[in-house]
């Protein structure tokens, strides 16, 4: 017999789990590892999904699951990835984009290929003139735009790239388009630009991968998940063309998270300071992922097989209830991402106090150089740098 339960159950269950915000990583098909990830977080009973950001396929995913939950539950959000990332995998691509997939596949796989290979790359202008995107109607299959703009909804935010002015744009969810989605997936190198309030824009992930902002001055949950795909660093450096590509497009498409995690520890330092309270300093951030290296070397983010989409979906899934297990307990209460120890090198420039106004730099020279004699007589040979000029270090940055 099936168990019913009451909305006044389900609501009792809904407030005893802790409220997180969810940031998704884009990649391509790696987003599959975050379908994963998802899954298990929709299928637990200690957290409770209240706003989303997302990048390229994170944009995707994110949009998937609001629509979804906006309509209904967890589970119909589960339900609505497995049929998107099911339905997207190579077996199935004639049913999702029509009798055109086959071509444009083709087109798409030998884009990729000769751009890595090429400096020159190709033209998705010249390669796919009529501009057909595959992913349109996966996208329309899955996600319901008027659920996102609801009232209902968790909120979302998806970055897109301009493609004139190169500044990264957050679109929330009363201006969701699938166009939005499509814009923020829109890889240069084999898609044409897309067209939103008249303005063309890339792929997501070149101003944003993913924007964090949103999420930390909403102030709708202090605990932010993080959801990587890119490599925090690899075990050698690439030596043929395709893997130095592959190894620079990790790094470009990772920059923006970094800066903005560097840019979180530094004004969380400045606050520390003047003991003055802000959202950066009360947010808890969290992370699930990288996916594990051994990963990079059997498949890539253009791989669309049904065996390798499987592969990530159990990976992301073991990697989220791993996370739940040791870290469950501590969210809402404390931190558990490190961000010095994952986002800055470690080797910081010592800083140098700038020479008074009213010291020319020919007069301080002047100044420095019976300093600088008398330095070099009395003072240890690698103790001489630091005198240099007058210079004063004022320690790390």
């Amino acid at each position: 017999m099936a168990t019913i339960i009451s909305s006044q159950e389900q609501a009792a269950e809904a407030s005893i789990r802790k409220p997180v915000s969810l940031a998704l990583q884009g990649g391509g098909s790696w987003g599959a590892y975050t379908w994963g990830v998802l899954d298990a977080l929709l299928a637990s009973r200690s957290v409770a999904i209240t706003q989303m950001t997302g990048t390229s396929a994170g944009a995707i995913n994110a949009a998937i699951v609001v629509s979804a939950l906006a309509k209904g539950s967890a589970g119909d959000a589960r339900k609505s990835l497995r049929a998107f990332w099911t339905g997207l995998a190579s077996p199935s691509l004639v049913h999702v984009g029509g009798e055109a997939w086959g071509a444009v596949e083709r087109v798409w796989r030998d884009a990729i290929r000769s751009w890595l290979l090429s400096s020159a790359g190709v033209s998705p202008y010249a390669s796919n003139p009529l501009g057909v995107n595959p992913l349109r109607a996966a996208i329309e299959a899955s996600v319901d735009i008027e659920a996102i703009r609801s009232r209902w909804a968790p909120a979302l935010y998806v970055t897109v790239t301009n493609v004139k002015t190169g500044l990264p744009r957050i679109i929330s969810n009363a201006d969701m388009s699938i166009d939005a989605l499509l814009a923020s997936a829109c890889l240069p190198q084999i898609f044409q630009a897309v067209e939103l309030d008249g303005e063309c824009y890339w792929d997501g992930g070149y101003g944003g991968n993913p924007t964090l902002w949103p999420l930390i001055h909403s102030g709708t949950a202090s605990d932010l998940i993080l959801v990587q795909l890119a490599q925090d660093t690899v075990s050698e450096v690439p030596k043929d063309a395709a893997s130095i590509q592959n190894r620079i497009n990790e790094i470009v498409f990772n920059s923006s998270l970094v800066a903005e995690m560097q840019a979180i520890a530094a004004l969380r330092a400045a606050a520390a300071r003047v003991d003055g309270a802000s959202p950066i300093s009360n947010v808890r951030l969290h992370r699930i992922g990288p996916p594990r290296p051994e990963l990079f070397q059997q498949g890539s983010s253009s791989e669309l097989s049904r065996a390798w989409l499987d592969t990530l979906f159990v990976e992301g899934r073991g990697a989220a209830r791993d996370f739940l297990s040791r870290n469950g307990a501590k969210i809402g209460v404390t931190e558990t991402l490190d961000i010095g120890k994952v986002f800055t090198d470690g080797r910081k420039p010592k800083l140098r106090a700038a020479l008074p106004a009213t010291l020319s730099p020919s007069t301080a020279a002047r100044s420095a150089s019976p300093r600088l004699a008398r330095a070099r007589r009395v003072a240890p040979r690698e103790a001489q740098p630091a005198q240099l000029g007058g210079a004063m270090a004022v320690g790390p940055a």
